[in-house]
């Protein structure tokens, strides 16, 4: 059985979605300690009574902007403040929209990039600086199945910033190896959310004939998070039914 007992994590976007699922999943496992963050405060704080009332596991709650250096170095400080350490971070924060080309604004493309990169970028590089301490540390970015291939009902910049977000999980694996620090991705593909109820997936389009869910990718990550992927490092998981097979 995967347990990540002992261990603390970081959960970006745990306010709902996919950020939500895993921090479920690793409550499920027995993870020693939790810290989620979102913007949706509310939500946050629902999310982590729900976790709480079933799987006994409280988690610290703190609302941050991650477009922001000094927010992100903040957010780690108090993460590793209160949990004493950090040996999981889970990257879910991310923005996207439904549109062509000719519907992205400069400002569209600035908010989405400062959240899916340059927040991401931050969050991970402060992580680091905890982990490097303790000679360990694993990081698991969420890229997207429309990072590879383009996109179906999306915006060119949110593909654009996931394309991003496996080569930098690349680039940081490389610079987190000699420190003990592992970096992966998972990339989803038509996957159930509140962020994408409105975009019309068609489970006849995958191959195992349904429209993911939550679950699906926080088990992917729950495997690199854990101790069985002690030797994968700049990795990414397909979780998409067979939609794209590389």
């Amino acid at each position: 059985m995967f347990s990540l007992e002992n261990k603390t994590a970081l959960i970006t976007g745990g306010a709902g979605g996919i950020g939500a699922a895993c921090a479920l999943m690793f409550a499920r496992h027995r993870i020693g300690a939790m810290t989620l963050t979102d913007l949706r405060k509310e939500n946050l704080s629902e999310t982590a009574a729900g976790i709480e009332k079933e799987t006994g596991v409280k988690s610290v709650c703190i609302d941050a902007d991650l477009r922001r250096e000094a927010a992100d170095a903040g957010l780690i400080a108090e993460a590793v403040k209160q949990m004493g350490r950090l040996d999981i971070v889970v990257n879910c924060a991310g923005v996207s929209r439904m549109g062509d080309l000719f519907a992205v604004t400069e400002q569209q493309w600035d908010l989405t990039f400062d959240i899916n990169v340059k927040g991401l970028f931050f969050i991970c590089r402060e992580a680091f600086k905890a982990m490097e301490k303790q000679k360990s540390g694993c990081i698991i970015n969420m890229a997207s199945q429309a990072g590879r291939g383009g996109g179906i009902v999306v915006t060119p910049d949110y593909p654009s910033s996931k394309a991003a977000v496996l080569t930098l999980t690349k680039s940081l694996a490389k610079a987190g190896a000699p420190k003990g620090i592992r970096v992966n991705s998972v990339s989803p593909g038509l996957i159930a959310t509140e962020m994408t109820v409105t975009y019309g997936y068609d489970p006849k389009a995958v191959p195992l004939g349904r429209i993911g869910t939550g679950e699906d990718v926080a088990g992917a990550v729950l495997f690199l998070a854990s101790d069985y992927a002690s030797y994968i490092t700049g990795a990414c998981i397909d979780v998409n039914g067979g939609i794209a097979m590389i």
